[in-house]
């Protein structure tokens, strides 16, 4: 048990995943601080946003120790959308609904990926600086305050008419007044020529005049390019790709465009294949429905169901001609005179669909996406998802029924055990009650065999469902962390 289990277990308060951050960083003096979003804790403590650590540069390898060793994994976007010098990480807290987002700058840049990004080089000195905030170090109130003056007016450069919207501008007088409150003039002139000496008192001050609409509106669209040419130096136009899948994400339906370039982040680590396996009334279903709900906000993934695989053209053609059969036979039981070669050739193509749906996501986690999967095919549990066609097999079969055996079992050979396999385990009995609408002994045989095996040996995590949901779900968002 964990120390963090063993104080939820006795009663007693245990740290967020954010304060053990904060307390880790200072326990091995790793210089860093929150650089902004200091105004919306109540969002990004909750997994909503993202947490704006800046860190230095030289410090980098320890921080990535210290955020691996709390169990956050680094996440990459998709090229196009990358900024040198700025790094993703997720955490999972189980006391908070969404992942914990940490985006770390090692370089204080400011602007978005299909933007002019500026590299403000002040890192260092906001470092020295900072003091103990509510979680997190917080820079001096005079960085601060230059940073979010710079930001603001830069944000408005191409966008004229963001520059002389009111409302807008309404918004960050709160933030705009509290800083500037704190800051003392003659610091503020000493840090501008000491780290920004492109950037003079006075225009700053025509700056922040600016936000506050107190500038005609000539000059507040032209004051964005005026900053921008002073900060040329420290400039990075986006590449041609960034700009062409911004575009695409302001035109575009979400569906279209994700099918283009998705734009939720890809493990570093490389993608997983995930297989959730059990018997009827375990909760797969909605297990791996609520585990996608948890992960698809930030990361590229997919859920497959490989036991109802999506069926082709040539399936849906064949399972049409094997109605026609019966109808023409007058529906007369299998039993009483063998199966079809259509009905072995119907399970043939389901073992295709099945193993065509397997390499579908086998080639979405080669790209860094993550796949949870349920009726994986599994050894133990062939009853489950298998070869069919070996029991409808008469003592004598033709040889064509033997080709469509042989067949269907290259199929299911060929799917590789998952990367991890976590196993939902049900008293066959509890099964029953959980699923009244459908045969008991059709459903305590399925349960039975994954009550009954023994998966000692084996790589299978097996997880207990007996319990209320959400304790079930907590735990295999654990597990399934843990392999990501």
């Amino acid at each position: 048990m964990t120390a963090e289990a063993a104080g939820v277990a006795a009663g007693k308060p245990v740290a967020s995943l954010l304060q053990r951050l904060a307390k880790a960083l200072d326990a091995r003096s790793v210089p860093y601080c929150q650089w902004k979003g200091l105004w919306t804790a109540h969002r990004w403590a909750g997994g909503w946003g993202d947490v704006d650590l800046l860190v230095d540069h030289e410090a980098r390898a320890e921080f990535r120790r210290l955020v691996a060793d709390l169990g956050f994994k680094p996440a990459l976007p998709p090229g196009e959308r990358q900024i040198p010098g700025v790094e993703s990480y997720f955490g999972h807290d189980p006391s908070v609904p969404r992942l914990l987002h940490l985006h770390v700058h090692y370089r204080l840049v400011l602007g978005d990926f299909w933007r002019v990004t500026y590299r403000i080089p002040i890192e260092r000195a906001m470092l020295e600086t900072a003091e103990a905030g509510t979680i997190f170090r917080v820079p001096d109130p005079t960085y601060q305050f230059v940073v979010f003056v710079l930001r603001m007016v830069l944000s408005q450069r191409g966008r004229p008419l963001l520059s002389i919207e009111t409302r807008w501008r309404r918004n960050i007088q709160i933030q705009l007044d509290n800083l500037e409150g704190l800051t003392e003039r003659e610091t503020l002139a000493a840090v501008l020529s000491r780290h920004l000496a492109v950037i003079d008192l006075p225009f700053f001050d025509r700056c922040v005049a600016s936000l506050r609409g107190q500038r005609g509106p000539l000059e507040r669209v032209l004051l964005p390019d005026q900053l921008h040419s002073r900060l040329r130096a420290f400039a990075r136009r986006p590449p041609l790709a960034a700009l062409l899948t911004a575009a695409a994400d302001k035109i575009l339906p979400l569906a279209l465009r994700r099918r283009l370039s998705d734009e939720r982040m890809r493990f570093a680590g490389g993608g997983t294949t995930i297989a959730l396996v059990g018997g009827d009334g375990a909760g797969k279903s909605t297990c791996t429905r609520l585990l996608g709900e948890w992960l698809s906000p930030h990361f590229t993934m997919m859920c497959a169901h490989l036991g109802l695989p999506p069926r082709s053209l040539l399936t849906l053609l064949v399972g049409g001609a094997l109605k026609a059969e019966q109808m023409l036979n007058g529906l007369r039981a299998s039993e009483a005179r063998g199966a079809s070669h259509l009905e072995l050739l119907r399970h043939l193509c389901t073992a295709r669909d099945c193993f065509r749906l397997y390499e579908r996501v086998r080639r979405f986690t080669a790209r860094g996406g993550a796949a949870i999967c349920e009726r994986y095919p599994v050894s133990q549990l062939r009853s489950h998802v298998g070869p069919r066609i070996p029991p409808l097999l008469s003592s004598k079969p033709t040889p064509l029924a033997r080709l469509l055996g042989s067949a269907e079992e290259s199929y299911y050979k060929r799917i590789l055990p998952p990367d991890a396999l976590f196993v939902l385990r049900l008293d066959p009995n509890l099964a029953v009650l959980r699923k009244p609408d459908e045969s008991a002994e059709y459903v305590r045989a399925r349960g039975g065999v994954v009550w009954e095996t023994d998966w000692t040996g084996t790589t299978a995590r097996v997880v207990d469902v007996d319990r209320p949901l959400n304790e079930v779900l907590q735990q295999l968002k654990s597990l399934v962390w843990s392999v990501l």
